[in-house]
């Protein structure tokens, strides 16, 4: 077992707090003892760095942004009261008022510069226009860009976007993050758990759960019977499969949000076979979602034909087709591109060379499930599909070293609040690997980041999700359910949009 980090206590008390004593003997207690700790089960790793893994530190409330994000996945205000754009690339945020950090630090504007200069110098900040941050007075910061940059306050409610104490860092490396959530880091153990208590004197909501204990639990099975056995109050990313057993459970609460995440195939559009439009197109047509969705998902998500969900919000393009399910159609235009079956059928093949592809995949979210369907359902018009399960790091390395065929993966596209997640897809520029390149896309998400108005916006992403579903780079398959499962006795649970919070701070737990 690892080493426990839990050096929280000797040097909290070495800083000036507005915690209070009585406070912080609270807290070592509950250090030492499970009664009154709400424990939730996740498979996602924690860190101290919110510039490396920063979301646990978020989604608990212990760290905080200048922007939150609120319900309808949309920038509301968190540090940060409210901001304007007074220049094309100029931005001004004005902070909240008697606001302290878990250390007792007030929260000024030098601060607030100081922290985000880390983060605008860090790769995760490397595609974001940034160009400085300076403190206009006690209360206000600028933040200036490059150009005209509608998506800044999106950009700045990001996990790793969140203000820091400068009681967090020594010798400029971060030893504990001291933040201003309504709950306080009190000691980690890497790859294991995470605990936090409650901060008495935060400006918001005050939770009425006393402490945290976050644990790291990566096999499903594990989790899922660690909350039936009442070692958990709450089980995160439960299998989709696990949904009807869950509702039948005694004692267990079931919440089955959609959020903004999607599971698609990525083509590379470099290299036969892939270079062909049509060849794409067909792959679109030959699937079938709602089979997909029904036999491997257990009808817990639902097809999707567009990188957004119309059930999530008026960013997503509402004239997509709503299915594309055309086997037909697909071998016709697999015919036209050239792939044609022999006088005995079989797999197709074009100049002597036979239509098998390899897609590969990594062994979450059901993915490797899906592939195996999808090998059923392309067989269906001749294409051989071979499946290569790998971990996520390695298809990672495959498909940006080298040439491949398509890769099987799933992404949020909203965790910032802001469509220029488009940009990340579909630029030329862009993070996903698939040699995609079309200008009338570049320049509409590159005039989307620059207009302000809303709606002016608003049309160019419709018009990206278009030509896209039509250039078919990337075939979208289903929207993503997160499958949360917690205790009957816990109640005000709400979940969130875009997974940047847990809302611990509105639960109470009854007796049981």
């Amino acid at each position: 077992m690892p080493e426990e980090i839990d050096f929280t206590m000797d040097r909290r008390t070495a800083l000036k707090t507005t915690l209070g004593a009585g406070t912080l003997a609270l807290a070592g207690c509950l250090a030492d003892s499970d009664e009154d700790e709400f424990r939730i089960g996740s498979p996602w790793d924690v860190g101290r760095d919110p510039l490396e893994d920063g979301s646990p530190l978020r989604r608990l409330g212990i760290t905080e942004a200048l922007v939150s994000v609120d319900y309808d996945a949309e920038p509301t205000p968190g540090l940060a009261t409210d901001w304007e754009r007074v220049e094309d690339t100029r931005w001004e945020f004005s902070l909240r008022e008697n606001v302290v950090f878990h250390d007792g630090e007030e929260l000024t504007a030098d601060i607030v510069v100081n922290s985000l200069d880390r983060t605008v110098g860090s790769e995760a900040f490397a595609g974001v226009p940034i160009t400085a941050v300076e403190a206009v007075d006690d209360s206000m910061v600028a933040v200036e860009t490059e150009s005209a940059f509608a998506p800044l306050p999106a950009h700045l409610s990001r996990n790793d976007a969140v203000i820091l104490s400068p009681g967090s860092f020594e010798d400029s490396e971060i030893v504990e993050p001291i933040s201003t959530g309504p709950f306080v880091f009190e000691s980690m153990q890497p790859g294991t758990e995470l605990r936090a208590v409650r901060n008495d004197d935060y400006y918001g909501e005050v939770p009425t759960i006393e402490s945290v204990q976050y644990e790291v639990v990566e096999d499903d099975q594990t989790r899922r019977m660690s909350l039936e056995n009442g070692e958990l109050e709450m089980a995160r990313i439960l299998p989709q499969e696990t949904v009807s057993e869950l509702e039948e459970t005694d004692g267990v609460d079931v919440y089955t949000p959609e959020i903004p995440r999607i599971r698609f195939l990525t083509f590379d559009t470099t290299i036969e076979p892939f270079d062909d439009e049509q060849v794409r197109q067909a792959v679109n047509y030959a699937v079938d979602r709602e089979q997909l969705t029904e036999s491997v998902l257990e009808g817990v998500d639902t097809p999707a034909v567009g990188p957004i969900s119309p059930e999530i919000t008026d960013w997503a393009d509402p004239d997509l087709e709503e299915t594309l399910y055309d086997p037909d159609r697909a071998r016709q235009l697999l015919e036209d591109a050239g792939w044609t079956n022999g006088a005995d059928g079989g797999v197709r093949s074009r100049d002597g060379e036979e239509f098998e592809i390899e897609v590969v995949t990594f062994d979450d979210r059901s993915l490797p499930l899906l592939a195996e369907a999808l090998q059923g359902q392309l067989a269906d018009v001749d294409i051989n599909l071979e499946i290569t399960v790998v971990e996520y790091g390695t298809m990672l390395d495959k498909v940006s070293q080298g040439s491949f065929d398509a890769y099987l993966t799933s992404w949020g596209t909203l965790w910032y609040p802001d469509p220029d997640r488009l940009a990340d897809m579909f630029h030329s520029d862009g993070d996903l690997h698939h040699g995609y390149e079309n200008e009338e896309v570049d320049a509409l998400l590159e005039e989307a980041r620059e207009v302000e108005d809303r709606e002016q916006r608003r049309e160019r992403y419709h018009e990206v999700q278009s030509i896209v579903l039509e250039d078919a780079p990337i075939a979208v398959l289903t929207s993503y359910t997160n499958v949360v499962a917690t205790a009957v006795e816990v109640n005000g649970y709400e979940p969130h949009p875009t997974e940047s919070r847990y809302g611990l701070e509105s639960i109470t737990v009854e007796e049981p």
